[in-house]
């Protein structure tokens, strides 16, 4: 099965990609995102993450939102409060944590 050929999202750029930005558009918006570390995601974070991926590696680690396994195979992020973006909650899956983008616990 071949991959479907798009235009790019990227207004005005007229390339064609597989994905939802060409190539360089692609390149340029990682680029504004900046570092990981300029995003706030430094030694600390790094540490936090690591004490999960022996958990991850061994099949039982559970995504503090939805309250499921977060397979080996799956790759997982780890979840901001809500409220707090300087707190973590703990291991998420990727689509737990995409899926909340801007929400807030009331």
């Amino acid at each position: 099965m071949s991959e479907a050929f798009r235009i790019c999202a990227q207004r005005g750029c007229p390339a064609v990609s597989t994905g939802t930005y060409c190539t360089r558009q692609a390149r340029a918006r990682d680029k504004a995102r900046g570092s990981r570390e300029a995003r706030g995601y430094d030694y600390a974070h790094r540490q936090f993450r690591k004490a999960f991926i022996e958990e991850h590696q061994a099949g039982t680690l559970i995504c503090w939102r939805c309250r499921e396994l977060i397979r080996p195979d799956e790759p997982f992020h780890l979840g901001h409060d809500d409220n707090d973006r300087n707190l973590y909650r703990g291991a998420e899956h990727v689509r737990c944590n995409t899926a909340t983008n801007g929400r807030t616990n009331n």
